[in-house]
């Protein structure tokens, strides 16, 4: 992807193996050049169980469609929907949720135009990304009285899985875990360790869950090249990142080094002890050699407003609700819940 920072989303060693967090049942669509047999485009379908107005219900997430540029042009898009539209009659869905990058215009001219044969895209607000600099200077972690925090175990699973299926139907979309989503190498949550999970008590019950996910091992994000401007600025910035304890610049070919931020939920969304949370988790993260904490939250989350306290760069996507004509009614009952997506999974 170009821009300013100009990167690529690898899924290095496989692809299919790093797919795994998008949902329990996947499907992936690639377009192929007929003579040459060369892959030129490609996009996923994945299906989960997740939260509706409380309720257990079969959502799917469209993800990762793609094209190379001398191809977006010659109706792969109208072609590619229309064979996702055929395997949409298996039923297991009626609605699926996408985003699309905000600045992405092409992206949103396309999909949001209601042309024959693509689904409609209904827009269910705005999704925001936040980058938190992981400092080894990191401030004093905020205690509160009747609150303990501690790093999870794995015999905690049962407890973790009850507080979730309280916790998670006040959102919108949240997914349904199961005990083999965590802690297990085929898990969702591959590449979690018990260890990168913070819990919170309240005398004794469980009131709050944040993790921080290294996802190194499955899927990279990596330089490929800077801007003219960020070029020659990018020695200058990275000494005084030096100086200031703050994240540098990768260079070409090198990953940038970050955690994602997992399961950012609080009982009765007690800002404060998510604010604990919050500064633990960053204060334990200080001795690794990651430079950014990601925290994904929906711009109506009464939690979001603990990030706004860091100084951090924002990202933000927007949430759409895609659907053919027989989605349109579960669409139409959805109440007021802000909308969950759980970032490392997208």
């Amino acid at each position: 992807m170009a821009g300013e920072i100009s990167v690529s989303f690898c899924r290095e060693p496989s692809y299919f193996d790093a797919s795994v967090v998008t949902g329990r049942f996947r499907q992936v669509v690639a377009a192929r050049q007929s003579e040459t047999g060369r892959l030129v485009g490609f996009g996923a379908r994945a299906i989960s169980n997740r939260y509706v107005n409380g309720r257990p219900v079969p959502i799917g997430y469209l993800s990762s469609l793609r094209l190379l540029a001398p191809h977006r042009n010659r109706g792969l898009v109208a072609r590619g929907y229309a064979f996702f539209r055929r395997l949409h009659e298996d039923q297991r869905t009626c609605l699926y949720l996408t985003t699309i990058a905000e600045g992405n215009d092409t992206a949103l001219a396309i999909l949001t135009s209601g042309r024959v044969g693509l689904p409609a895209y209904h827009f269910a607000g705005r999704y925001h990304t936040v980058a938190i600099p992981i400092s080894p200077r990191v401030g004093r972690t905020q205690t509160l009285r009747d609150i303990e925090i501690r790093p999870a175990r794995e015999g905690d699973i049962s407890a973790i899985l009850a507080f979730l299926a309280s916790a998670g139907p006040t959102r919108q979309f949240f997914p349904c875990y199961e005990p083999s989503d965590f802690f297990t190498p085929s898990g969702t949550f591959r590449d979690l360790d018990a260890n990168d999970l913070l819990l919170a008590f309240r005398s004794g019950r469980l009131v709050g869950m944040l993790g921080a996910w290294d996802q190194q091992g499955f899927q990279q994000t990596v330089v490929h090249g800077y801007s003219s401007r960020l070029r020659w600025a990018r020695p200058f910035y990275n000494g005084w990142a030096r100086i200031a304890n703050h994240p540098r610049l990768p260079a070409p070919g090198e990953c940038f080094r970050h955690l994602t931020a997992v399961v950012p939920t609080v009982a009765d969304n007690d800002r404060e002890v998510f604010a604990a949370m919050l500064q633990a988790l960053l204060s334990k993260c200080s001795r690794n050699a990651e430079s950014y904490l990601l925290v994904g939250l929906n711009e109506n989350d009464p939690l979001l407003d603990v990030l706004r306290t860091y100084r951090a760069t924002w990202y933000t996507t927007r949430l759409y609700l895609v659907c053919w004509s027989d989605g349109d009614p579960i669409r139409e009952t959805l109440d007021g819940r802000p909308p969950y997506l759980e970032l490392g999974c997208l």
